[in-house]
């Protein structure tokens, strides 16, 4: 909304509504949940499957910034993140990064595009969550945590 006052001042009121508030975490990526931690394969799983089309978007979970954009053997393709509280994530199997190492990046902000990359037998995105930057967790409960599920 605008007025405008003798004299020629412009006043705008800015609605306080008007501007959502910025996600803290965002899920990273659509598709169908397919796999968890476990063995699969004969060996032993520790992320989490979101399969879907070539091309999906992926997103960053939450807040950080990237460690490395690029090759990975067995992903064929990752991103790697660290997030501000020292956890690190990790998205297997991309086609494309969008995003470059030392880039920092916003939760929900878009940082590869789902692939098929790396010792895989379907599209979709592999993603890990590391405490600390060393420990891997399951990260469903992780995600659940943070608002974020996975299974219908």
């Amino acid at each position: 909304m605008a007025f405008i006052v003798p004299g020629g001042i412009l006043f705008v009121a800015r609605d306080a509504d008007s501007e959502q508030p910025r996600p803290q975490y965002s899920k990273f990526a659509s598709g169908t949940f397919t796999y968890g931690v476990g063995t699969h394969w004969g060996v032993q799983h520790f992320g989490v499957d979101i399969e879907g089309e070539i091309g999906t978007p992926i997103l960053a979970v939450a807040d950080g910034t990237v460690l490395e954009a690029g090759p990975a053997a067995g992903f064929g393709m990752w991103v790697r993140l660290l997030h501000d509280d020292g956890t690190v994530t990790i998205y297997g199997h991309i086609d494309t990064a969008t995003v470059s190492a030392e880039q920092r990046v916003l939760a929900g902000e878009q940082i590869a595009t789902l692939g098929k990359r790396g010792f895989t037998t379907t599209p979709h995105c592999h993603f890990e969550v590391w405490l600390d930057g060393e420990h891997k967790v399951d990260p469903l409960p992780w995600l659940a945590t943070r608002g974020i599920s996975l299974v219908p």
